[in-house]
């Protein structure tokens, strides 16, 4: 009589979830974000408007150069989705400095502890948050401040303005033409307002780009219009707004505020067919009648986090879209969890690990021990997207970074036996 056969459970069953066309491994290339917006410009072309952006952002970095911003140096962003928050971006990036994500609409005191926190010597910031750092920037390292415009198209190859004010001081050597490295820091991005910030190096944005994109193969190169509403200053929009669409050459509409008419107009009128927006904007856009949800007949993908069962429901049920729950932490570059495309979607779930990530479940306040299926414990997400640590915190890096890579979210989720994930909160979930 021959023994029964004792199937171990399978490490990895989300893979049998994935959609037609989604690759099971990933394979993170050595190369940096301007590296990628150099070769997407080559590529895309006038259409997607990488090759202005690439211009406009070569400028930008001239005009930072003189102010002396040299590799390292911290250069905080204080700006709304606008094209002058692309420019600055990627030239900051090109000079190898690190860019400091801030929201425009923080409080003084959030704004104090960023910018001094991260040493940011510089700050691009648009007219409405330049007097709020006036109050604040004494107590800070910030010795240069830049206005720039926050309405309009992309600048054509202009720089910003001269610095608005200027904080007397030496301000180092000459920069030199040292650029970027793949596993040098790219962006600080705070976990919350008076937390501590992310390290994210080239190489954990460019991953998480490229497993936004290969989550969407259903994605036309080089012809999707993408409208970002979720904030560039939180690491899922800029994943969705600046850095995925330099691999599926999307042109990406930045929309300064959430507010539904102005969504509508911006999408009927560029006729969009990618739209992310976070799970409250989703709710404030459907209160909107139903003829004026008609602007969105143009949209196939409508990416957003999770969703209660009435609003997802109402979701499918207005446009005739492609609903995709996700979820993403500052810590993953935005990028962890997403639902596959068509029947195998499950709504209600924070859906399937991306290519090249992996999770389990840790028992809280034990994070070694790993929890079986179905039961509810602290999530753990290994994978290239994960930061280095947090900037100037050792015991926190510690703490949240397990030695063998593993991050702790703080969130507490259940992983099912099919391999899908269902976040229920905690620390993590209001992250941004």
């Amino acid at each position: 009589m021959t023994e029964p056969q004792v199937m171990a459970p399978d490490p990895q069953p989300w893979l049998r979830f994935y959609a037609a066309g989604v690759p099971h491994c990933l394979r993170v290339p050595d190369v940096t974000l301007p590296g990628l917006l150099e070769a997407a410009a080559r590529r895309h072309g006038r259409r997607s408007g990488f090759r202005g952006l690439h211009r406009a952002a070569g400028a930008c970095a001239d005009t930072l150069r003189t102010l002396g911003v040299r590799h390292g140096d911290r250069v905080a962003l204080v700006l709304p989705n606008c094209p002058w928050f692309a420019v600055a971006w990627h030239a900051v990036l090109r000079l190898g400095a690190v860019a400091v994500t801030i929201d425009p609409d923080a409080s003084r005191q959030t704004m104090r502890h960023q910018l001094a926190d991260a040493g940011a010597v510089v700050a691009i910031v648009g007219e409405s948050a330049g007097e709020r750092l006036d109050t604040v920037r004494e107590d800070t390292y910030v010795r240069d401040v830049v206005t720039v415009p926050i309405g309009g198209e992309w600048p054509r190859g202009g720089c910003p303005r001269k610095p608005a004010r200027s904080k007397p001081g030496d301000r180092g050597p000459e920069s030199t033409d040292r650029g970027p490295e793949p596993g040098g820091l790219a962006a600080l991005a705070y976990v919350t307002a008076d937390g501590p910030a992310a390290m994210l190096t080239h190489t954990n944005l460019v991953a998480a780009a490229h497993q936004l994109a290969l989550w969407h193969p259903q994605l036309r190169d080089g012809q999707e219009t993408a409208l970002a509403v979720t904030p560039l200053w939180r690491p899922h929009g800029l994943l969705f707004g600046l850095t995925a669409p330099l691999l599926t050459g999307t042109r990406t509409v930045l929309l300064p505020t959430a507010e539904p008419q102005t969504l509508l107009r911006t999408a009927r009128r560029r006729k969009v067919t990618l739209l992310s927006a976070e799970p409250a904007d989703c709710r404030s856009l459907l209160r909107r009648p139903a003829h004026e949800l008609e602007a969105l007949a143009t949209v196939r993908t409508w990416l957003t986090g999770m969703l209660d069962a009435a609003t997802a429901d109402r979701v499918r049920e207005s446009v005739d879209a492609v609903l995709v729950e996700g979820y993403g932490i500052p810590e993953a570059a935005g990028a962890v969890l997403a639902n596959p495309r068509g029947a195998n979607a499950r709504p209600g779930t924070s859906g399937l690990p991306l290519p090249g990530t992996e999770i389990r479940i840790g028992q809280e306040g034990a994070p070694g021990v790993e929890l079986p299926l179905g039961h509810a414990g602290e999530l753990l997400v290994r994978g290239p997207q994960v930061c280095a640590g947090y900037w100037g915190d050792p015991v926190g890096t510690g703490r949240r970074l397990l030695p063998d890579g593993w991050l702790r979210t703080g969130d507490i989720a259940v992983l099912g036996p099919d391999g899908y994930v269902t976040v229920l909160g905690g620390t993590g979930s209001s992250r941004g």
